[in-house]
């Protein structure tokens, strides 16, 4: 290699569909990281976990034909339209990696850092890398939170939903969930499936519940609402088919619709496995957490302006992700001090470059800048494609 290469950090749909779509440009890269970690890991869990995109909003973006995720699906005879399995998905992933990006180096990032040509980046094989151009695509990875107030609790008691490895062993245990959103709700469900008594702490008055989309739906209910592949609604419509356009709106704008697009709510699928079946705890507020003489979870409760205490074997956080670059670990202190931030969030321009040239994010940590599309799989394209594109532009120019 000419040591002008670009580095992709991170192997998951956004990682490989840049990987593939510089390749088919012939421009000189490396990608690290394993393939569809994040998603064999939460398949690995076991249960019926689903994602709550479509299916057809759900593909890798490859150049070239035959690589989505019906081209995968059909043959085997899986669901091509909802609810989309994610331990499908991630076999997928591992399906598109082997037949487009067969290159992948399985190894992780530990350190990156800016010198005066580029970057250097130290590998977890202890190899130091060389690149002009580096691109962060680590999806959610680093960004799982937990609310403050379980910060006394070991990690034996409490767990982000995301980083449940089994529900099997929570059988015969009390558990209480919190939260509303889908990773919740998906996890109540599978507690009480496992066997567990779980229960669901809610701090809004409701549990909100979207509806199922028509499979075959009429002109009329599709000029109503349109189906894309970031949801129902003309809202979702417009931001899939014109995925660059929230760059170019007033960044209070982007991020007021950020914040209220897509609140907390269940799938249409985990409704019936909920109600009924786990008790769910409305306008309950967690205010205090420690650890009992017995090694169980202490929990001081605000429900509805009273208090009150319960006792639980474990405590499962579905509190959503925290998408900021302060918490990706592999950042050497000064590359990350010198990151322009806007109201907070990282400042990119039109093409995911942040203020230190050469350094690019796509993804979720791009999503303040380009809206809310790239919080999911289906931004993978836009994003593969404007980043490709400019950086083939730039390696011919060099040359």
């Amino acid at each position: 290699m000419s040591g002008r290469i670009v580095a992709i950090i991170g192997a998951g749909p956004y990682g490989l569909s840049l990987a593939a779509h510089l390749a088919a440009r012939k421009v000189e890269h490396r990608i690290f990281g394993h393939p569809m970690l994040f998603w064999s890991r939460i398949a690995g869990a076991g249960g019926e976990r689903y994602l709550k995109s479509f299916c057809f909003g759900t593909n890798i973006s490859s150049p070239a034909t035959g690589s989505t995720f019906a081209d995968y699906s059909i043959p085997r005879g899986l669901e091509t339209f909802e609810p989309c399995s994610i331990r499908d998905f991630a076999a997928y992933g591992l399906w598109f990696q082997k037949k487009n990006v067969g290159w992948v180096e399985p190894v992780e990032a530990e350190r990156v850092s800016k010198t005066s040509n580029g970057f250097e980046i130290v590998l977890s094989s202890g190899e130091r890398v060389a690149a002009v151009n580096v691109v962060v695509a680590t999806g959610l990875s680093y960004f799982a939170i937990v609310p403050p107030v379980f910060d006394s609790l070991p990690e034996s008691l409490v767990t982000h939903t995301s980083k449940i490895t089994a529900f099997a062993p929570f059988k015969g245990q009390s558990v209480a969930v919190i939260g509303a959103g889908q990773s919740a709700l998906e996890a109540a469900a599978l507690l009480n499936e496992a066997g567990a008594q779980a229960q669901l702490l809610v701090r809004d008055n409701e549990v909100l519940w979207n509806s199922r989309s028509a499979r075959n739906a009429s002109l009329r209910q599709r000029l109503r609402s349109p189906i894309s592949g970031l949801g129902g609604g003309w809202r979702a419509w417009v931001l899939t088919h014109f995925a660059g356009t929230a760059y170019h709106l007033p960044a209070a704008w982007r991020t007021r619709f950020l914040k209220d697009y897509l609140p907390p709510e269940g799938a249409w699928w985990l409704r019936n496995r909920i109600e009924n079946l786990v008790p769910v705890h409305l306008t309950t507020n967690v205010a205090e957490a420690r650890r009992d003489a017995a090694g169980r979870v202490a929990l001081r409760l605000l429900a509805g302006g009273k208090e009150q205490r319960i006792t639980v074997d474990h405590v499962v956080a579905g509190s959503g992700y925290d998408i900021d670059v302060e918490r990706v670990a592999f950042f050497d202190p000064q590359l990350r001090a010198a990151l322009h931030r806007e109201g907070g969030a990282l400042e990119l321009n039109a093409r995911f470059e942040a203020s230190i040239p050469g350094l690019y994010f796509i993804g979720p940590l791009s999503q303040m800048s380009f809206g809310p599309l790239f919080r999911f799989v289906v931004g993978a394209e836009y994003a593969a494609r404007t980043v490709a594109a400019h950086l083939a532009t730039q390696a011919r120019s060099k040359k």
